[in-house]
């Protein structure tokens, strides 16, 4: 069977995710609600999360994935709430993987205003823990507030600072500090996970199975700045790939290399 290919160009910006450009985006303005104190709508997320999607990503990630994790005992360090940091090279796979590396603990994911944009599936979304980023300062309030919130009860919340998709990719791509600012203001900890493919025994040309490895907690009073602890949870997830040697399931390509080589 043929490999699949990706051709990108800038490994910051490009987006190789299924719905990409398809979904016509909600504005995440002051008006959007992070956190719900209607007891209805929150026995329906506890529902949504608890009873349904839990169990779901449980079952489809560990036998239709081989789905295993590593070190998850870095987490019983902390006391209280934390944030998480991946890398994004799975679809709905990414929205189960820090609730199943976290459990029992709830996570809030932080997700484009897409997850949430769609009638019935973008509120499903928003009851298992998708918090979309912001459209506006208005947005960005709520959204602070809702971290706060959030953190003060203990919860984690996971971030993939790479921002985009890119399905199956086995390596790290570069990301910027921007959200190492959360837990600086916040004061909390952060924990790295990184996810990475091994190739199946039988039915090799299946989708890889998947290891989550995560580190144990970075604490931002450790570190000058978000840079800093940006590089160290950076280095971490691409030392874990070079140890994991992490299986190549797709191509990716760069198109400068394409052209430099169609030149010759």
């Amino acid at each position: 069977m043929k490999q699949k290919s990706y051709v990108f160009s800038d490994e910051l910006n490009d987006d190789f995710a299924a719905s990409h450009g398809k979904i016509k985006r909600r504005k995440i303005d002051a008006n959007y609600k992070y956190v719900h104190k209607n007891i209805i709508w929150k026995a329906f997320s506890f529902f949504v999360y608890r009873i349904l999607a839990t169990p779901i990503g449980y079952i489809s990630m560990r036998f239709f994935n081989g789905l295993k994790i590593k070190n998850k005992k870095a987490l019983k360090k902390i006391k209280g709430g934390c944030f998480l940091y991946g890398n994004h090279t799975q679809g709905w796979g990414d929205a189960f993987t820090p609730t199943l590396a976290c459990f029992p603990e709830k996570v809030h994911v932080v997700v484009n205003a897409d997850a949430v944009s769609i009638p019935v599936v973008g509120q499903v979304a928003r009851m298992a823990g998708g918090m979309p980023l912001p459209s506006d300062l208005g947005g960005m309030r709520n959204f602070m507030a809702a971290m706060k919130h959030f953190m003060a009860n203990g919860n984690v919340i996971a971030i993939y600072p790479e921002a985009h998709i890119w399905p199956y990719y086995n390596k790290i791509r570069p990301f910027s500090d921007a959200s190492f600012a959360y837990p600086i203001m916040m004061k909390a900890p952060v924990v790295a996970f990184t996810v990475t493919y091994r190739r199946r025994k039988i039915l090799k040309n299946l989708a890889p199975y998947i290891t989550v490895t995560l580190s144990d907690p970075f604490y931002p009073q450790d570190y000058a700045g978000k840079r800093q602890l940006r590089d160290a949870v950076y280095k971490f997830m691409t030392d874990t790939v070079e140890k994991e040697k992490s299986y190549a399931y797709r191509t990716y390509i760069k198109k400068d290399e394409i052209e430099n080589n169609c030149r010759v």
